[in-house]
């Protein structure tokens, strides 16, 4: 099917009913001196750290038009169906080959459109830069259109990836004019990545650093994504209340100030800051894989595109998934029928989650929704899933932070 141009008249009303909201209740400022809107066809590559992003990055250009590629799942809810393809949506099975959104793109760079990308192909979990597969820098290079790049600062914490709700805080958008069709000839893929690596990471300083954030349930959540305790090492025993994060084993407390800092109580063990978390969270977790651990083993109930348009996604069976050095296993009963399923561990870079929800795994054109009997370890699974990743594949095709994740042989 035809990718849509956006509707100029649904991009209007968004610009004027939204971007004031932005400016006044987020306090976005947009840094526009590197950046003069292209003329033409154009790629513009932004990083991904909220649900607000696609708003985010489409306004700030207005009025230039994009069209946004965004995740499959969206497409099957109500009324977002009909709503996404209005305003010139491209569907993407993320981490899986998808000739249909590849075509989609080329086709709106041949009619002289803008496409919006986000590279990391999912929300970051620790509001730090994630890294992209190899591929994008072969993708823009093939394209041979000017790049623009979007590095959004912000919006993780004013609309958290962890939890529901909104918080009011500084938004910061800066747009820069990354590569002419030029640079795109003379620059290898590899240089083409290593660039948007560096744009789309930043300045390189921590998240959220010299920003504060009005809220009144600043730690709430977080047990969503950072599920082992840095004293006892327990899993899935950390609590939340308002600003504060508890360990219901043994006591360990922490407290989160409005600039997202966390300070230990008295004998308590704190990263500072939940990116500092997480990270130990992965070094943990990596250091315990090897090519002859045991399987790691949940029982999962599975969901699927439902077959009647806009009816999101239909429980089609359950049974049980593991996890070892060869990639992922599904074992158990889909649509009535016995089935086996394997997803290499290669085809398999990240795995895309909604925290306390579920995790999911694309492949060949399909995708397949896992939540787990404890939701609340979906953020585990989709860790580990990473793990895995850096630690077995061969040659990990991951650039940015995540390649820096990966421990020395």
């Amino acid at each position: 099917m035809k990718t849509r141009k956006p509707n100029a008249f649904l991009y209007f009303i968004l610009y004027i009913l939204i971007y004031p909201i932005l400016k006044i209740f987020f306090r976005l400022r947009v840094d526009r001196s590197r950046y003069r809107a292209p003329e033409g066809a154009f790629i513009m590559l932004s990083n991904h750290v909220s649900f607000m992003d696609f708003l985010l990055a489409m306004l700030c250009v207005y009025p230039k038009r994009v069209n946004p590629v965004a995740a499959q799942k969206f497409f099957f809810y109500k009324p977002l169906d009909k709503l996404l393809p209005t305003m010139g949506c491209i569907p993407k099975n993320l981490f899986d080959a998808d000739a249909r959104a590849i075509k989609g793109i080329f086709g709106v760079i041949r009619r002289g459109g803008g496409v919006l990308l986000f590279p990391e192909g999912r929300c970051t979990v620790d509001g730090a830069y994630m890294g992209m597969h190899t591929s994008t820098g072969k993708l823009i290079k093939k394209l041979g259109v000017p790049v623009v790049s979007c590095h959004i600062e912000g919006s993780y914490i004013c609309m958290p990836f962890w939890r529901r709700g909104l918080r009011f805080g500084r938004e910061h958008v800066t747009l820069t004019n990354l590569f002419s069709a030029a640079d795109i000839a003379e620059l290898t893929p590899e240089e083409i990545n290593a660039r948007i690596d560096a744009a789309l990471q930043g300045e390189g300083r921590a998240p959220f650093a010299g920003k504060v954030y009005r809220a009144r349930q600043l730690a709430e959540g977080l047990e969503n994504i950072l599920y082992i305790c840095p004293k006892c090492k327990r899993e899935f025993t950390l609590e939340t209340h308002k600003n504060t994060i508890r360990c219901k084993a043994c006591g360990n407390t922490g407290h989160m100030d409005r600039t997202q800092k966390l300070t230990p109580t008295e004998n308590s063990v704190i990263p500072e800051t939940v990116h500092a978390w997480y990270a130990w969270i992965m070094e943990r977790e990596l250091a315990a894989m090897h090519e002859d651990m045991d399987p790691i083993t949940v029982h999962v109930t599975v969901r699927m595109p439902a077959a009647i348009p806009g009816a999101g996604l239909a429980h089609c069976g359950q049974g049980m998934l593991s996890l070892d050095s060869k990639g992922w296993h599904f074992d158990g009963e889909l649509h009535g029928e016995p089935s086996q399923i394997t997803f290499p561990i290669h085809t398999v870079p990240a795995i895309p989650f909604d925290p306390k929800d579920n995790f999911q795994i694309y492949a060949q054109g399909s995708f397949y929704v896992f939540t787990p009997d404890n939701p609340v370890a979906c953020s585990k699974y989709a860790t580990l899933g990473e793990c895995a990743y850096l630690r077995f594949a061969n040659p990990v095709q991951m650039t940015g932070c995540a390649a820096f994740r990966r421990p020395p042989a």
